[in-house]
């Protein structure tokens, strides 16, 4: 699919670009494990390196944009391939909207105690399954196994799922535990952050969507 000498350079910006996302995961489950340890001088430096993360997809993503602009692939196909380095894009852009809610106020010590009595770790090991499995999935179309970047999309949807119930789960706990934090503003930040880390997964979903679409238009 991809031949001509700036064709494979955008192969390696996609490959560079989703590597960010999972990369942004691993920092942001590392955060959240610095939160439980109330290590702060950990959380900021972590948060700061996912800021950066996020503003170098942001210019791999104007680098491929430029490329498809110059004329790479037909008129009617730049525009999905565009779509998709946007939709990788933002789910480097959610990992960093929920570090930041970490980063920006101390949660009150019963706050962090909810979090650690909750699926707070199982929750953030499903969200990262599904952009792992994203990224498998944008490989293998770039490769050219569309069957399998189909496949892998599709569990891309699986994760998705699992990640909603889970936070449904969560909520449900703080909701009814909700009178053992006295501090407002920490219930509130908690229910943020539980939140945003299904958006993640939400923005998964949505690049796997578009590998789909990229897929059932190469195999017309």
């Amino acid at each position: 699919m991809f031949k001509s000498k700036k064709e494979k350079e955008a192969i390696s910006i996609y490959e560079k670009h989703s590597n960010i996302a999972l990369e942004c995961m691993d920092l942001f489950i590392k955060e959240v494990e610095a939160l439980l340890r109330e290590d702060w001088d950990e959380i900021v430096k972590i948060e700061g390196i996912i800021y950066e993360k996020e503003r170098e997809g942001d210019s791999l993503r104007r680098k491929n944009e430029y490329l498809f602009s110059e004329g790479l692939l037909f008129p009617t196909d730049r525009a999905i391939f565009i779509n998709l380095s946007e939709q990788i894009d933002k789910v480097i852009d959610r990992i960093q909207q929920v570090s930041r809610i970490i980063s920006l106020r101390r949660p009150s010590k019963e706050a962090i105690e909810f979090l650690k009595s909750c699926k707070i770790m199982e929750y953030l090991s499903v969200t990262k399954k599904s952009v792992e499995t994203l990224n498998e999935s944008a490989m293998e179309l770039l490769k050219g196994n569309v069957e399998k970047a189909v496949e892998k999309a599709h569990e891309v949807e699986k994760y998705e799922s699992a990640a909603d119930d889970l936070k449904l789960e969560i909520l449900r706990k703080l909701y009814t535990q909700e009178k053992n934090i006295v501090d407002i503003l920490s219930i509130l930040q908690l229910e943020k952050l539980i939140l945003w880390i299904d958006a993640i997964s939400d923005k998964a979903e949505d690049a796997s969507d578009v590998i789909i679409l990229i897929s059932a238009k190469i195999a017309l």
